[in-house]
């Protein structure tokens, strides 16, 4: 796997070898690269073969690259028929050495964790990729999702971000965006990451949200960024303890098992009939 993962940033044209980013990410009509990602431990295999199970469900598994921080990711994946789309993160890309396991929120293995996410993220902007980041507690309900974000970039041309929210009109989730790749986001990804580097108390989420304060204005007509509707496309909080979906009598776009901590995820998806992975 590092000679693959080395071919994603060589810029040697004689590797005759198609690289994992090349093979999985989508070309739009409007000449955008994209690429569905995911960047996981072995900690949180269940919940990332319940998130490729809800991607067959809704016919969007033929395009994704999982970014294992682990052998033990890449030798299930493999063994279970994705090991072309699944690719080990070398050590050299860390900032500081991650967990294998399952981290708790706000743990002392979780912030490293998603440090890492924003890396991958800033490297594949890199190579001209626009990235849909997705995390692993969250399931696909639809095969619509895709092209409902990218009319939000269209319908306004300067929108460079499409963000799921946190919180209603105040902050972003972190577990799941897409991210073109100009001036602007590298610039973002690069603060972001900065302040992650000198904090050992905030969360990727926390200072995401700081930054993206700092950098744009409020007005969301002159930001680049645009939020997704949280009923289209809610938290844990929304679906599973406020129920909104359920009480308006509608199916939303996906569903963030986030809100809630450990073992809960999997015991509310269960709950929810959205949990695949038997």
């Amino acid at each position: 796997m590092t000679a693959i993962t080395n071919n994603i940033i060589s810029e040697e044209r004689s590797v005759k070898r198609v690289d994992p980013i090349t093979k999985n990410k989508f070309t739009e009509k409007i000449q955008v690269n994209i690429l569905l990602t995911a960047v996981v431990n072995s900690g949180m295999l269940d919940h990332t073969l319940n998130w490729i199970e809800s991607l067959k469900r809704t016919n969007q598994d033929d395009k994704f690259l999982v970014f294992a921080i682990d052998q033990g990711v890449v030798d299930e994946l493999s063994r279970r028929g994705y090991g072309q789309q699944v690719v080990l993160i070398p050590d050299d890309w860390f900032h500081v050495p991650l967990a294998s396991e399952f981290a708790l929120w706000k743990s002392n293995d979780y912030r490293p964790i998603t440090h890492a996410k924003t890396l991958i993220v800033e490297r594949l902007l890199y190579l001209d990729v626009t990235v849909w980041f997705s995390d692993v507690d969250i399931v696909f309900l639809s095969p619509h999702i895709r092209e409902t974000i990218l009319l939000q970039m269209v319908e306004r041309p300067n929108t460079d971000i499409v963000f799921s929210q946190e919180v209603d009109q105040k902050s972003i989730n972190s577990g799941f965006y897409m991210m073109r790749p100009t001036p602007v986001t590298k610039q973002f990804l690069h603060r972001i990451i900065q302040e992650q580097d000198t904090t050992e108390n905030f969360t990727q989420q926390r200072i995401m949200n700081r930054v993206l304060k700092s950098m744009f204005s409020r007005d969301y007509s002159e930001s680049p960024y645009r939020l997704l509707d949280m009923l289209l496309f809610p938290n844990g909080r929304y679906y599973f303890k406020m129920e909104m979906p359920l009480k308006l009598g509608f199916q939303p776009l996906m569903v963030h098992a986030n809100y809630l901590v450990g073992g809960q995820k999997k015991e509310a998806l269960m709950k929810a009939g959205l949990w695949y992975n038997n």
